[in-house]
C-alpha cells in the first residue's frame, strides 16, 4: 500500500527540512527511524512490518530525521544530536497532532531521540514503542570514538572510506541472510551526522524513571551497538515497562502484531 501523501515542512527552529508520510486513520503514531537509514528501509528490507498497527487503526507518520532521506539539514554536528533531534520530532507531534498526545516508535537513534523528546515534554506522549536501544551510559563512550574515527576518515578520504564503512558494519546474526543496507544520507552531512551520534546519550537513569506512560521494549539478540543490556536497564528503569527479545529474524518480523496488540 503507499502512503496517502507525503507532507514536507521547514522548522523555524534552524532551517531543516523534515520530510514525512502519514498512513491510515486513528490516533498518531510517530515512527523514528535509525542513524545512516530512512523512514522505509526496515520495511524495504523486510524486517519491519507496519502493516498490523495500521490496520489496528493508528496514522502511521513515517518522518525522514534531519539529514536522512529526503529530509534536508546543515552540516552542523550539535544539530544531529539525540537531544537535538528531539526537538524535531516534538515539532513534527505539533503538525500531525495538535490537540492529542501521540504515541511514539522508534529504532536506535530514533529510541534516544524519543526518550529525549519524551522526558523534556511528558505530557505530549500517550506510549511508546523503543526497539533496538543503543549503547549507553557506560558503553557510550566505545561507539562515540568509532563514529569519531568513521567521520573523520570520510572527511579526509570520501566516498572510498563510506564504501569501507558499509563493508565493515557487520549486522547482526539474525540478519546476516539479509541484504546490506543503503546509507541513506548524504556524503557531505555524514560526518556532522556521525559526530553528532557521538555526542549523543540516554538520558539520564533518573530522568527516564520518571516517566510514567505505557513502554514496550524490543530488543534482538548479539549485536554490541544494540546491546540487551540497554533493553533490560530501560526495563528496569521504567515502571511497568515490558521487554520482548528477538531471537530471529522472524520474530522481529512479528514485532508489528505486538505493537498493534500494545497500542490497542
Amino acid at each position: 500500500m503507499k502512503p496517502e501523501r507525503i507532507v514536507q515542512h521547514r522548522l523555524a527552529r534552524d532551517d531543516a527540512t523534515l520530510a514525512w508520510t502519514e498512513e491510515g486513520c486513528g490516533p498518531a503514531l510517530i515512527w523514528a527511524h535509525g542513524l545512516m537509514s530512512n523512514s522505509y528501509s526496515l520495511e524495504q528490507k523486510s524486517i519491519y512490518d507496519f502493516g498490523p498497527v495500521i490496520a489496528a487503526g493508528s496514522r502511521l507518520v513515517r518522518y525522514d530525521a534531519r539529514g536522512h532521506g529526503r529530509s534536508m539539514a546543515e552540516a552542523v554536528p550539535s544539530h544531529f544530536t539525540w537531544s537535538h533531534l528531539a526537538g524535531d520530532l516534538l515539532a513534527i507531534a505539533d503538525q500531525t497532532s495538535a490537540d492529542q498526545p501521540v504515541s511514539a516508535m522508534g529504532c536506535s537513534m530514533g529510541t534516544g531521540t524519543i526518550l529525549h523528546a519524551a522526558t523534556a515534554v511528558p505530557a505530549r506522549f500517550a506510549k511508546l514503542v523503543l526497539t533496538a536501544p543503543p549503547t549507553a551510559w557506560k558503553t557510550r563512550r566505545a561507539q562515540a570514538y568509532l563514529y569519531e574515527k568513521s567521520a573523520a576518515t570520510i572527511d579526509r578520504d570520501g566516498q572510498p572510506a563510506l564504501d569501507a564503512l558499509v563493508a565493515n558494519m557487520a549486522p547482526p546474526p539474525i540478519f546476516t541472510d539479509l541484504p546490506e543496507f543503503p546509507v541513506e544520507v548524504n556524503i557531505n552531512l555524514l560526518p556532522s551526522i556521525l559526530r553528532g551520534a557521538g555526542q549523543s546519550d540516554l538520558p539520564s537513569p533518573d530522568a527516564i524513571r520518571q516517566l510514567d506512560l505505557p513502554v514496550l521494549i524490543l530488543a534482538w539478540e548479539s549485536d554490541p551497538t544494540h546491546p540487551i543490556a540497554s533493553a533490560e536497564r530501560l526495563a528496569e528503569l521504567i515502571p511497568g515497562a515490558k521487554l520482548h527479545v528477538a531471537k530471529h529474524v522472524n520474530d522481529v518480523r512479528n514485532w508489528g502484531n505486538l505493537v498493534a496488540d500494545f497500542l490497542a
